[in-house]
């Protein structure tokens, strides 16, 4: 241990890479929503084009789909909350996703 460094356990140095995920989960408004994506605020940035698991409540069931993030803006004033609105594109199609995005025909 080198001086100065109050660490109790060892660290060890990672050569080459070493890849991880870290997933958060964080209450998001959905502003919007297509059969293809769904415009959201958030409280916390997402990087463009990762690819985050969205859990949306349709028909009364949690389901869960991946999405990437296509576009991302903060929108929050200065003496609000930090705010993002973040544009996903839907990886895959839910049944219940497009039932519940279905327009009324006129």
């Amino acid at each position: 241990m080198a001086l100065g460094d109050r660490r109790s356990r060892v660290r060890l140095e990672v050569v080459g890479a070493l890849w991880a995920t870290l997933e958060l989960t964080e209450p998001a408004r959905v502003v919007n929503i297509s059969r293809d994506g769904a415009l959201i605020t958030s409280p916390v940035p997402m990087p463009p084009d990762s690819v985050q698991p969205l859990h949306l409540k349709l028909e009364g069931r949690e389901v869960t789909v991946d999405a990437r993030v296509r576009h991302i803006r903060r929108v929050s004033g200065p003496d609000e909350p930090i705010r993002y609105l973040v544009g996903v594109e839907f990886l895959s199609t839910l049944p219940a996703l497009v039932r519940a995005t279905e327009w009324p025909q006129v």
